[in-house]
């Protein structure tokens, strides 16, 4: 980590702006213990590989702010994690990153999404309201029920008992694409054949035209329900 500023104690390891693309290793300097690391701050860099994580065999908190995570990204097994922070980032299918952090960090308690496509909250424009934000909420607590915090507060039991009841509904469902909708073009029958120049003939057209005389009752006017028969 030659050049790079960075603030590295027994357990803890800070490293934000210094624009770094991958995870530190022990390679990046002989006093970097990664087993040993509980804590490790790596936000405003420009990371966006997580390759090398199950090293941190001890990690309980990874902040990971404003870098470049994005769907594509795995995250590898660390059973350790409580906490991971990672708002202003690149996600935006929620559903595969609940996946992959139900998968690989059962321990979880701790989860900050804010700033991402992911997560419909007011900060990312105005098309999102409180209640996109309390939907997405009930599915990512539904999804991942050992949560006690979610982006900025507290989840509370309220929150709890309406996602084990409605959670599983309130995930949202993306439209197909415009490739994926598009029908082939319906291929021109040739099993048909012309009517007959007889039928096309004018003059053989049979129309029958009447008069009838209609007298209006108001039996079937909603109106006369308020119409009495000395009113008329």
């Amino acid at each position: 980590m030659e050049g790079i500023f960075y603030t590295l104690t027994e357990t803890e390891l800070k490293c934000s702006g210094q624009k770094l693309r991958k995870l530190p290793t022990a390679t990046d300097h002989e006093a970097l213990d990664v087993g040993q690391i509980k804590y490790m701050d790596l936000s405003y860099n420009k990371i966006s590989t997580l390759d090398g994580l199950e090293s941190f065999t001890s990690l309980e908190t990874l902040i990971l702010d404003c870098n470049r995570i994005s769907d594509a990204v795995e995250f590898p097994c660390c059973k350790s994690l409580t906490t991971i922070s990672l708002n202003k980032n690149q996600i935006s299918d929620l559903d595969r990153l609940l996946g992959n952090l139900k998968r690989c960090a059962p321990k979880l308690r701790f989860l900050s999404l804010l700033g991402n496509r992911a997560c419909p909250h007011q900060l990312m424009g105005l098309d999102y309201d409180d209640n996109d934000y309390h939907r997405y909420r009930c599915y990512v607590i539904y999804c991942l029920p050992s949560l006690k915090f979610l982006d900025s507060t507290t989840v509370t039991r309220e929150e709890r008992e309406e996602a084990v009841l409605r959670g599983k509904y309130f995930k949202t469902v993306k439209p197909l694409s415009l490739k994926t909708q598009a029908k082939p073009m319906r291929q021109e029958r040739k099993d048909f054949v012309p009517l007959p120049p007889a039928k096309l003939n004018i003059a053989l057209h049979k129309g029958i035209y009447g008069a009838c005389r209609y007298r209006y009752t108001g039996k079937n006017s909603e109106g006369n329900r308020f119409i009495r028969n000395h009113d008329l």
